[in-house]
């Protein structure tokens, strides 16, 4: 089990979107990244965020029918 409370879990989740974001909107004018860093930087992200939100997910299912 995560041994970081829920609130930080997701603090550190909307950051990791917000990072995201960012990259997206600077990434295409920075002539070492572009459209394609971007993309897979953000692709990266979503990614790890669901996978860990289904985590949460799970455990919190977990508590309610434990």
């Amino acid at each position: 089990m995560n041994t970081f409370p829920l609130d930080d879990q997701l603090v550190f989740l909307i950051d990791r979107l917000n990072s995201a974001v960012n990259v997206c909107y600077e990434a295409p004018d920075r002539t070492d990244q572009g459209y394609a860093y971007a993309t897979g930087y953000s692709r990266s992200a979503m990614a790890d965020v669901a996978n860990h939100l289904s985590k949460i997910v799970e455990q919190m299912r977990e508590e309610v029918d434990g």
